[in-house]
Order: structure tokens, then sequence, then C-alpha cells
């Protein structure tokens, strides 16, 4: 038994013993006891957080999503990747590196999709199709001095990202800039290990980032711009501060504001 796998058992047994005493058959012993408890232990934390204005709901939102993206009886995983999957290859002894999504172009249906990964550490982006990939091992979390618990490899990334844009350029604080610093060696080294590469080579990659995050309209953040780019139509133009495309729909254009419909 893992050292995690062990302490989420000792969690169910504080649980259990609180809401209910000792149990002749506990949740160690009985299937059907440790599927109830682990329900409504998950029910009752997602409420705690909400009570406390944490955020778990978008946590088990990722969760959720991931075991999608693995696929299942009736799903190749394939075929299932979105922008933004985090995602490893296949042959890891050839390709040790982790990265995300961030283009998709299918060949045709039930062919495997063209794709562009975002290694962190690698500033070039790599092209291969997803038959070579599958999702990856997610990342440890990460608990943060100046921000947050970071969950996941992406968030690591955006957590960088705004450390990089907070850092003080001149003297400052010099405890903030410690705790500043202490904390993006930490981020750095943690989403190297997750991706295969270097701390360093990870900093001057999101530190490039960091930079053009400068230069985005209205100072949106990079999960927004993510989000943006995920959509097929004028949003990521608009961020990007060129004219969209005329529409092409066939539609009529609607009545202007002086125009009325004409009674039967």
């Amino acid at each position: 038994m893992s050292e995690r796998f062990e302490a989420a058992a000792l969690a169910l047994d504080a649980y259990e013993r609180h809401l209910l005493g000792d149990l002749a058959n506990g949740h160690r012993t009985d299937h059907a006891e440790a599927e109830g408890l682990l329900h409504s232990l998950v029910v009752d934390l997602i409420n705690y957080g909400k009570g406390n204005h944490l955020d778990v709901v978008d946590l088990l939102d990722a969760i959720i999503q991931a075991r999608q993206d693995r696929g299942g009886a009736l799903t190749n995983p394939r075929y299932s990747f979105r922008l933004n999957t985090e995602v490893q290859f296949r042959d890891h002894g050839t390709e040790p590196h982790r990265g995300f999504i961030t283009e998709l172009k299918a060949s045709g249906l039930g062919q495997d999709a063209e794709c562009v990964l975002r290694i962190p550490g690698i500033i070039d982006p790599q092209h291969t199709s997803t038959a070579s990939l599958e999702p990856a091992t997610r990342m440890a979390p990460l608990l943060t001095r100046t921000c947050r618990t970071v969950f996941s490899a992406l968030d690591a990334e955006d957590a960088i990202t705004d450390l990089l844009t907070k850092l003080p350029r001149g003297r400052g604080d010099a405890d903030t800039d410690t705790e500043l610093l202490a904390d993006l060696a930490e981020l750095s080294a943690g989403l190297a290990t997750w991706s295969g590469t270097k701390p360093e080579h990870v900093l001057n990659h999101l530190r490039h980032r960091a930079g053009e995050a400068h230069h985005v309209p209205d100072g949106l953040s990079p999960a927004a711009r993510r989000a943006a780019a995920g959509f097929p139509n004028d949003i990521a133009a608009l961020l990007a501060g060129e004219q969209p495309a005329p529409s092409s729909s066939s539609r009529p254009d609607p009545p202007g504001p002086n125009q009325r419909p004409h009674l039967m």
C-alpha cells in the first residue's frame, strides 16, 4: 500500500469514527460501507470547500474530465483529446516529455488527429499525432507561499506565469522577494520533473509567456487566453488584435431598431 493510499484510508478511518463510532465492519473490510462513506466524504468536502471559499468543484471537474480523456469501453482515448489536455508520449523510452495540446486537426472521420504540443521548458512547439500520445500522469500538488495550492501541471504553469509578472523589478520587500523566489524555484522544479525538462528551461520558457501577458488586451489571464483560443470563432482573433472575418452565414440580417414586423 502506497503512502498516499494509506493516508486516504486513515482519513476515512477518522471520518468514519467521528460519524459512526467504532464499527465491527468498517470501510476497510466492507466494500459497500467504504463506497457509501467515500461518497459522503466527497460531498462533505465540496460543502466544506464552498463554505470556506475553497476551489474544490473545479478540481473535481478536472479529475472527471481527465478520466473521460482516458476513455472507456466505447471510447478510444486517441480520439477524445481536447485542447489543453495534459498528455505524454506512449513510447516513454524515446520521448519522456509531457505537455499540453495547443492545436488539433482531424485528418478524417475515425482517423488520428494531427496536433501541436507545448512542453514546459521547450520553446519550440512539438508536432505529432494523437496516435503517439496518451493522457499524462498527473503532477503532484504543490502548496505555495504566495498564491495557492497548485493541483495540476497546467495550474503550475499559470501560477509561475503570474508570479513572474508580480516579481518586483527593482528593490522591494526582501521577505516578499524571498517568498516569490522560493515559490518560483519549487514550482519550476515540480513542473520540470513532470514535463521531463529542466527548471531553468521552464522559467525561461514561461518568462517569455509572462512577457506576452503584458500585451494582451484588458490584462487577460493565461487561462482566459487559453479559453478564447479553444473556440473556432472570432474570440481568438479579437484577442490577437485582428479584425474578425465576416460571417458566411446565409441567415438574413436582423431588422433595424426602427423597423417593425408586419402584422398579419
